[in-house]
């Protein structure tokens, strides 16, 4: 009840005896967080929440539109629901690659929800219909996009029979349930680590959920650190693009959707002509420490001391304003990057600040600024801003993010090497 007095606030006896309260309130919230939008509706019989329409008004006048649903023929199975006019019902729909993989694999057929609308009202529709669908049936759609508060979800999560994540355990590579309902496809384990194909590795970091707090006990740096001493100890060397001529294992610190991998192999045996088998970061950590023991352990705790003139966070010009911040930083930080590629390091590093300092915090400013303090060998700075840049990130789970912590851990590396050179 809190969350709904809090936009319809407590009413007193006068107010609930007036007849006008009998008229019903209609009032669209938007949550920047989900990005959703929901329909709250209030009159005396009670409250209720409902979402918006979903998909796109173009802002068309025609009064021919009209709202399509495809099924399978054996069970009259609903796997897809769209919106349109002309042909589009029958069109080879190019981001709908589920849904055309079932027009491919199964005898289908196409049938109309309504007929003659205007675009608003086919989108209110279609919203409708794969709302009853989700709600009143068990058929499996493949929208990418649907209303919030429905009863299931569009099915492209982990499949049931997916293995529960454990600690210290590898996951699966999984089938999404619209993979398994359809085709059958069921999760995949990663490989037995071989020895052999630890010599030029990749280390593959684009899917990192709740492994990282479950599989890694909330400690992925640590094990990340420990397994780079431990292939650095193996004589193994870390490359960068997995298909490299020279790669000889993938390496997943999370997991994917089993379909994303198939496609990387398809890829490998087309550039490289030849598959990669693939280990988990948990097996290799697994299998160099029963060979080495502990002694490739590195502690993340490495005392860092950086030295440095940049504004408090505190002190930010536009913190709380986003928009503003990149009209004003993101030049500084378009200039600073020229600098940086010409050498000009610190030239570039005041750029950054004033990039910084203005409101600027894309991921990109501090990959630049620590391929900056990289350059400088100025591995406690390197530290420090990467620190900030994950203290800062909204998405944690961000390409760049994921690519600066494991920069962190090489940064801490150095500076232990460097350190322990000049004793």
């Amino acid at each position: 009840m809190k969350f709904l007095n809090s936009f319809f606030g407590k009413r007193n006896k006068k107010q609930r005896e007036d007849p006008q309260e009998n008229i019903e309130k209609k009032q669209s919230i938007s949550s920047s967080n989900v990005g959703i939008k929901i329909a709250l509706s209030s009159n005396d019989n009670g409250t209720s929440i409902s979402s918006t329409p979903i998909g796109e008004i173009t802002g068309s006048t025609a009064d021919d539109f009209y709202v399509y649903e495809w099924f399978i023929k054996d069970t009259g199975e609903v796997f897809y629901v769209g919106k349109g006019r002309g042909d589009r019902y029958k069109a080879f729909h190019n981001r709908a690659y589920e849904a055309e993989k079932i027009r491919r694999n199964f005898d289908t057929s196409y049938r109309f929800v309504g007929t003659n609308l205007s675009e608003e009202q086919a989108v209110e529709l279609e919203s409708k219909e794969i709302s009853r669908i989700l709600n009143e049936t068990n058929d499996r759609l493949t929208n990418r996009i649907v209303p919030y508060l429905t009863k299931r979800d569009n099915g492209y999560n982990p499949s049931p029979k997916t293995p529960e994540l454990k600690f210290e355990t590898a996951p699966f590579l999984y089938a999404s349930e619209i993979e398994e309902h359809y085709f059958g496809i069921t999760p995949r384990s990663f490989d037995r680590v071989d020895p052999e194909n630890l010599k030029r590795i990749v280390l593959i970091s684009k899917s990192i959920r709740d492994e990282v707090n479950i599989v890694y006990n909330g400690k992925l740096d640590d094990y990340l650190a420990q397994t780079r001493a431990l292939l650095s100890k193996n004589g193994s060397i870390i490359l960068k693009s997995k298909f490299a001529k020279s790669v000889s294992a993938w390496v997943y610190i999370g997991d994917d959707y089993l379909s994303n991998f198939e496609r990387d192999q398809e890829q490998a045996l087309e550039k490289l002509g030849r598959n990669i088998p693939t280990y988990h970061l948990i097996d290799v950590w697994k299998y160099l420490r029963s060979v080495y023991g502990d002694t490739g352990e590195i502690s993340t705790e490495v005392l860092v001391n950086p030295s440095h003139n940049r504004v408090p966070l505190t002190d930010i010009k536009n913190l709380q304003n986003w928009e503003k911040g990149y009209d004003e930083g993101q030049p500084f930080w378009e200039e600073g990057e020229k600098e940086r590629k010409e050498g000009n390091l610190q030239r570039a590093i005041a750029l950054f600040d004033k990039a910084r300092y203005n409101g600027y915090d894309a991921p990109a400013l501090y990959r630049s600024y620590a391929m900056a303090y990289r350059k400088l060998k100025d591995y406690d700075n390197e530290v420090a801003i990467i620190d900030e840049a994950i203290e800062r990130a909204s998405d944690q789970n961000n390409t760049t993010i994921r690519q600066l912590r494991e920069r962190r851990i090489k940064a801490l590396e150095l500076k232990q090497k460097s350190e322990t050179s000049i004793r």
